[in-house]
């Protein structure tokens, strides 16, 4: 990484939740952003239980970095999350150093398989689904993670997470390569102590206003079963405001189905700060509803 450009990456390479945070410091070298959003929405539904639940929350984070040399920059983030009627939730909380030779960092942060997930993970409720477990999820505790720009198009990342169960230590590896014409493919490794392991490859492509993506996924969830999974994604921005998004996810464990759906969604974006989004999933497996999320979305 060119050293022109350490300093002013860190805080939007780290984690996408910086995007609109507003910086409140920035003097000698160090600089300190605050962000987060205010986002209420609700599950419209039909059963004895009521018609609808309220999937409302909050979110604030905090980010810096302070440049130490001309090659050495520390950075540091932490995130916490509330929802109606329950205690605040740390989401994220991590700190190191980046270097002429990529970024290392400790805390509860996100794995290297999340950045083929989030290929496909892009609606603002109805995606996700390729983190199968939590040693490819994102927001896991106890986490060493190494990432890379080697160049303008290829991005590395590792990790190695230190679990409190024992026998349930994991590593991952990834890798994501942008071509110049709006291609670009990932792929990611994922294994555990516990007998866990998946393998995840993504495409995603972009041209002009829109953008296609898929994911792939397969591996052991035990000793004795296995999953594949597959989650497609799509968007269209008619406007600059108004955008369209549409998901399709497929999934299946031990021989047993455990998504199939497809989703779509209509997002308007009055500026960078607030939208409104109503999003329709419509679920194929047995005994599961579909889906109606309507929500407005305030970002600060």
């Amino acid at each position: 990484m060119k050293k022109t450009l350490l300093a002013t990456s860190i805080l939007a390479s780290v984690v996408s939740a910086t995007a609109h945070s507003a910086t409140v410091y920035d003097k000698d070298g160090t600089t300190l952003k605050v962000g987060g959003r205010a986002e209420v929405r609700a599950e419209f539904i039909d059963n004895d239980e009521g018609s609808i639940t309220d999937e409302s929350r909050a979110r604030i984070n905090f980010g810096g970095e302070t440049k130490i040399s001309e090659s050495l920059t520390g950075f540091g983030f932490m995130e916490y999350e509330i929802k109606p009627g329950e205690e605040a939730k740390n989401r994220y909380l991590f700190a190191g150093f980046a270097t002429e030779f990529g970024k290392f960092s400790y805390g509860r942060q996100d794995t290297a398989n999340v950045l083929v997930s989030d290929m496909t993970d892009i609606a603002s409720y109805h995606s996700g689904i390729q983190q199968v477990f939590d040693a490819s999820s994102d927001k896991e505790d106890n986490t060493f993670l190494y990432s890379n720009k080697l160049t303008d198009q290829l991005t590395l990342q590792a990790n190695y997470t230190a679990s409190d169960v024992d026998d349930s230590d994991s590593y991952a590896i990834s890798g994501l390569y942008e071509f110049d014409f709006g291609l670009a493919l990932a792929a990611s490794y994922t294994d555990t102590e516990a007998d866990q392991n998946q393998a995840t490859l993504g495409a995603a492509y972009t041209l002009d206003n829109l953008y296609v993506a898929v994911t792939y996924a397969m591996g052991d969830i035990d000793a004795d079963n296995d999953f594949r999974s597959i989650e497609a994604a799509v968007q269209y921005k008619f406007t600059k405001e108004f955008r369209m998004i549409g998901i399709i996810g497929q999934a299946e464990e031990a021989d047993v189905d455990t998504e199939d759906f497809y989703a779509i969604e209509a997002q308007y974006r009055f500026n960078k700060s607030i939208r409104t989004y109503v999003s329709y999933a419509l679920n194929n497996l047995d005994d599961s509803d579909d889906s109606l999320i309507a929500g407005i979305r305030y970002n600060f």
